[in-house]
């Protein structure tokens, strides 16, 4: 092998991790997620924690209706800062958040919006002894929607420290918080509980911007 080529392999692997890099999740050794994604304003003085199941129709209304008022009204004009933490229900829940932190962070909140959307495309209920075998197995469909292929779906399932997290997620909220449903809403410490409409919304937030 030539020295040009040695050179040019070096560099297209070089650029291959530092892709990876920058799409990775690190996690710390108490099993948190380091830098989470936190959208809207970092510095807003309202801070809102959604905990939130994958497999929860209330969920996707809410992220479907509720969810678009709160992030055009306060998301994205920097009144609040929001952050989705996950909060499984079940074992097809916690394959499926596996999904959402298998992908890369530019897609999270992408891919979070179509496994809530397609909930009915991946939750395969007809053969009650295989709902969790088939439908990890139709995930792996949404998951190429996204750039990740089955290979690194099973990596992400096989994934310590994803479980770990995930896990670590739904215990602190109810050490924390006494979460136990979905959707549950954190706003600057206070539990609103079950999914919020536009209305319901501004009616709790107006409290604490005004």
């Amino acid at each position: 092998m030539s020295h040009i080529i040695k050179i040019v392999i070096f560099f297209c692997l070089l650029a291959s991790s530092n892709v990876l890099a920058k799409n990775s999740w690190n996690f710390g050794n108490d099993n948190s997620l380091i830098e989470p994604i936190i959208i809207g304003n970092p510095d807003a003085e309202v801070n809102i924690i959604e905990y939130r199941s994958l497999t929860c129709s209330h969920c996707a209304e809410f992220a479907s209706n509720g969810f678009e008022h709160l992030k055009e009204k306060y998301i994205d004009t920097g009144l609040i800062s929001f952050e989705l933490r996950p909060f499984p229900l079940n074992a097809l829940d916690l394959n499926a958040f596996k999904l959402l932190y298998c992908a890369s962070k530019e897609n999270f909140y992408k891919l979070d919006k179509v496994l809530l959307k397609n909930q009915s495309k991946w939750i395969n209920t007809s053969d009650q002894e295989k709902v969790l075998e088939n439908s990890t197995a139709a995930l792996t469909k949404q998951a190429a929607l996204f750039g990740v292929s089955s290979d690194d779906y099973q990596e992400c399932l096989d994934n310590e420290e994803i479980t770990n997290f995930i896990l670590k997620s739904r215990i602190d909220a109810v050490k924390e918080y006494e979460v136990n449903s979905t959707p549950s809403f954190i706003i600057n410490g206070d539990l609103y509980a079950g999914s919020l409409s536009a209305q319901k919304i501004d009616e709790i937030l107006e409290g604490y911007i005004n």
